[in-house]
């Protein structure tokens, strides 16, 4: 018996539909057809041979103008149409390969997600007062809703704010100066002081006196200074003159500080030497002469001296008739002993007050002439041995000189901010507007070198002149310690101190400096410096605020984000928060008690919704009252109990909000009336409010008293209703956290949906000085999420609302790391090289955008060449650079983009987003 073969040779011609169909996971689109026309025609002439269908074996024409043929080719035109709007169909019932807005919106309703409506940017208006005859000398209140206007630029909309919550304002917080002067009293290594007016008569080499109530009371304290002047420098724009001295005051050895209580300044105008200075030799005397003989003590044969040639403890005769030397002034003696002193005064000093003054003349030690006698006010020192007659120099003629406050120099940063007057009214919490100019830097030597940022160095000649970026640091060793702004100043000019800067050079390149305090040298500000503006609050509590009688001193909640120049440095305490959208109060229409689920429509879009502390990450601007009373919005009314006064929301495609309210049962129905639901909500949100600094300027609505409004700041976290993208990915989200952050993956994915935020990336540090949470979070469009502003303070709320309250969270902005690139591009001879190019550059940037990157990921020379191959008329590329920006130009063949690492000994550094730097990418053709 013939066995039959089994290699499928002899079994004719097989159908090839219905096609199998295989889909890996993860593709963008799916294949669902089971055939095309081709497909569905061979198969049905494959039935017309096939043995299984014996009825259609007398249909032997095959020529397509046969009837049968002709309805086969008819079905399968039916079939492929139908074979390709399944597929399409299919499409749209799987998240990641759905195309409509709307099959994203139904599947996301299965997980009770719906597509966010966006959020309005927020910022502070800082309100300017006037302060004209007749107005309200009581801070006037800036009401929740006052209007403010943006000025549109080119090809843009004008954009309306309002304030959401009042604020009380004056017209002395305008612009409240930084403390410009402190009240001079001497404090131990002072080397300069100021004095009221211009015409002190004094000059280099002239010597001063500072003196106070604890020499005057006690002759035996040391509590005083005398100087000798190095520089007397006028001011004539401020009318005060500079004096400035080498010595420091105060004393290290014996320790001495200077004079505390009421000190005083004395210039002394006379430089005089005592009587007996000049008296000739007695050795130089012969024995016969018997006229002075009397005086001298002869001693020994090669030893006469004169009598009484010593200063006398109770009398002191000066070499001078000074009639201006009078009781009660100071003086002092100046020994020529090299072991005390300075180099401008070598030698011992004592300071003495004249009780008596005597004008008279005196004929001693063979000379005679007039002498100013002084009777000192103790006796101290007063030994021939210290004070000998010949080489005493005297300080005398003290005469009191107007001291002038002490200006301050010393840049502004840190937390704490001092007030040039007195200024009552501010409370803890309250918001500032502070502007002003950076401090400059010269530097006083050549041969430094700035450390980009970027990388490499910069080299730096003496008289460059950079800003100030952040606060000054000294290093011990390799450690940097913070300085303070004032002990930053005063190390200056100290040649045996390290110092390190994080400058910024006119082209707008940053760097670490390091140098030595007397290669630096703080410089006034240039008239076209541009002005950089924040917002600080004062901190929280009673300790906040204090006051003295001409000042007022601030703690802030955080210290300041600039170094400003204290000259230029103005604080507006008028300042009040705002957001995007403009208040519209609406009569919906009439309650139907005997309709279940009544919907009604706002007839003005956007709704506006605005950051909160919630899992959403926002709120809704509506409040809708019936009759009157208010009724509460809630996400679904399925459970909502019967009586309960609610509505939810929904929003379509266009933007309109719609209220549907409940059936009896599931949420209360309507009362009946006529007119009886009004509507109070803000319009307008999205990218359009994310507005630059200064560009809100017009005044909408306008109370009392207030004269102009600015933003400080730029307006930020505005974003724009969900696209399918951002839908398709941020469904999944709400069922990963259920509205709560546990894991460290909770973490992430909760901040990922939160309204403002478009990437994350959490790390748990479980030990150290930075233990807990780390994310790492951008903002829309790679907005930065800067601390302090409304979508950072939101999600900070929220996560400590719905995730563990005590765990320590860091939420830092992302770093934003840009690459270049260099390409040659072989073009196809039938393409247009030049269109080519454009579309190879078109294609790297959508693939090296924000949208399209993660943190930490990689770009390559592969990747690079994948995606330029991507586009038609390219036939052969060539990647000749890669490269990061501000790095030397060179071919790097894979770039990495850092991710955080916890670390014991301190803080890590935010996550790196690589993307494609701004400038144009170099291309080039290939022949």
């Amino acid at each position: 018996m013939a066995r039959q073969p089994d290699c499928d040779c002899c079994a004719g011609v097989d159908a090839d539909t219905p096609r199998r169909i295989a889909n890996p996971p993860g593709l963008p689109v799916i294949d669902y057809r089971i055939g095309r026309h081709a497909d569905f025609l061979d198969s049905l002439r494959a039935r017309l041979s096939s043995a299984e269908y014996p009825a259609l074996a007398a249909l032997t024409s095959r020529e397509s103008s046969d009837f049968t043929l002709a309805l086969g080719d008819a079905l399968a035109c039916s079939l492929d149409v139908l074979g390709f709007y399944t597929e399409r169909y299919a499409q749209e019932h799987y998240l990641r390969t759905a195309t409509e807005q709307f099959s994203v919106r139904q599947m996301a309703r299965l997980i009770g997600y719906r597509p966010a409506p966006g959020v309005a940017a927020s910022t502070h208006l800082a309100f300017t007062l006037q302060s004209a005859p007749g107005l309200p000398v009581e801070p006037i209140v800036i009401p929740v809703g006052t209007k403010v206007q943006s000025v549109p630029g080119q090809g843009e909309q004008a954009q309306t704010f309002e304030t959401v919550a009042a604020a009380p304002a004056r017209a002395e917080w305008n612009a409240m100066p930084a403390l410009a002067s402190r009240a001079w009293r001497p404090r131990k290594g002072d080397t300069e002081l100021w004095l009221d007016g211009l015409a002190t008569q004094l000059q280099p080499g002239d010597a001063i006196l500072i003196v106070g109530a604890e020499r005057e009371q006690d002759p035996g304290s040391e509590r005083w200074d005398v100087r000798v002047l190095a520089r007397v420098e006028p001011d004539n724009d401020n009318g005060r003159t500079r004096l400035s001295w080498n010595h420091p005051l105060g004393s290290g050895f014996p320790a001495m500080n200077p004079s505390g209580a009421g000190a005083k300044v004395f210039a002394l105008r006379q430089r005089t030497a005592l009587f007996g200075h000049n008296a000739p030799d007695p050795n130089l005397l012969g024995e016969d002469n018997i006229q002075i003989g009397h005086q001298i003590d002869k001693g020994t044969a090669t030893d006469w001296r004169w009598k009484n040639f010593v200063i006398s403890p109770t009398a002191i005769d000066l070499d001078t008739d000074n009639a201006k030397i009078v009781a009660g002034s100071w003086f002092a003696l100046v020994s020529n002993d090299p072991a005390y002193g300075s180099a401008d005064l070598p030698g011992y000093v004592e300071l003495f007050r004249a009780m008596r003054v005597i004008h008279r003349s005196r004929s001693a030690f063979a000379l005679s002439g007039k002498v100013t006698r002084l009777t000192p006010d103790t006796d101290e020192n007063l030994s021939a041995s210290l004070f000998p007659l010949r080489q005493t120099l005297v300080l005398a003629q003290s005469e009191a000189l107007t001291t002038r406050a002490t200006p301050l120099f010393h840049p502004v940063y840190g937390d704490l901010l001092d007030l040039d007057l007195r200024v009552d009214g501010l409370q803890p919490g309250q918001p500032l507007a502070l502007s002003g100019r950076r401090q400059r830097i010269t530097l006083q030597a050549s041969g430094l070198a700035l450390q980009l940022d970027e990388g490499g160095s910069l080299a730096l000649e003496h008289g460059d002149q950079l800003f100030m970026l952040a606060p000054a640091e000294r290093l011990f060793g390799s450690t940097p310690v913070a300085l303070g702004a004032e002990e930053f100043a005063g190390l200056l000019g100290n040649a045996s101190v390290t110092l390190r800067l994080y400058l910024l050079d006119r082209d707008g390149r940053s760097g670490l400096l390091q140098a030595k305090g007397n290669q630096l040298r703080l410089a006034p500000g240039q008239k076209n410096d541009p002005l950089v503006r924040q917002i600080a609050f004062i901190a929280d509590g009673e300790d906040a605020l204090s006051h003295d009688r001409d000042h007022t001193s601030l703690k802030l909640g955080a210290a300041l984000e600039h170094v400003y120049e204290r000259a230029t440095l103005r604080i507006n305490g008028n300042v009040a928060p705002a957001s995007h959208g403009e208040t519209v109060e609406a009569i919906l229409g009439d309650g139907n008690a005997a309709l279940a689920n009544q919907r009604f429509q706002l007839n003005q879009a956007p709704l506006t919704y605005t950051s909160a502390s919630k899992p959403s990450g926002r709120v809704s601007s509506l409040e809708l009252r019936v009759n009157d009373v208010l009724w509460s919005e809630l996400p679904t009314l399925y459970g909502a109990p019967a009586n309960a006064r609610s509505y939810e929301t929904s929003q379509d495609e266009a933007g309109l909000a719609s209220l549907q309210f409940g059936d009896g049962r599931e949420g209360a129905r309507l009362p009946s009336g006529h007119s009886n639901l009004r509507a109070r909500y803000r319009k307008g949100l999205g990218g359009a409010g994310n507005l630059a600094a200064g560009k809100l300027t017009t005044l909408l609505s306008r109370p009392l008293g207030v004269g102009e409004v600015l933003n400080p700041v730029p307006a930020t976290g505005g974003e724009d209703a969900e696209s399918l993208e951002q839908a398709r990915g941020n469904a999944p989200l709400t069922v990963l956290t259920l509205d709560r952050a546990v894991s460290i993956t909770d973490y992430a994915n909760f901040a990922r949906a939160f309204a403002g935020i478009d990437k994350a990336h959490a790390l748990w540090i479980p030990s150290g000085p930075a233990r807990g949470v780390f994310l790492t979070l951008a903002g829309v469009a790679g907005a930065p999420v800067n601390q302090g502003e409304a979508t950072h303070a939101a999600l900070l709320g929220a996560l400590l609302a719905y995730g563990d309250p005590l765990m320590p969270l860091r939420l830092l902005s992302y770093v934003d790391a840009r690459f270049r690139c260099r390409l040659a591009v072989k073009v196809l001879a039938e393409y247009d090289a030049e269109v080519v190019l454009q579309q190879v550059e078109a294609g790297l940037r959508e693939h090296f955008g924000f949208a399209r990157r993660d943190f930490g990921q990689t770009v390559s020379v592969d990747e690079l060449a994948a995606v330029a191959h991507r586009i038609a008329g390219v036939q052969a590329v060539q990647i000749t650079r890669l490269y990061r920006q501000g790095q030397p130009p060179g071919l790097v063949p894979r770039l990495y983009a850092a991710l955080p690492v916890a670390s014991p000994s301190g803080l890590p550094q935010p996550a790196e987003l690589l993307t494609l730097a701004a400038a144009p990418v170099e291309l080039e053709v290939l022949p």
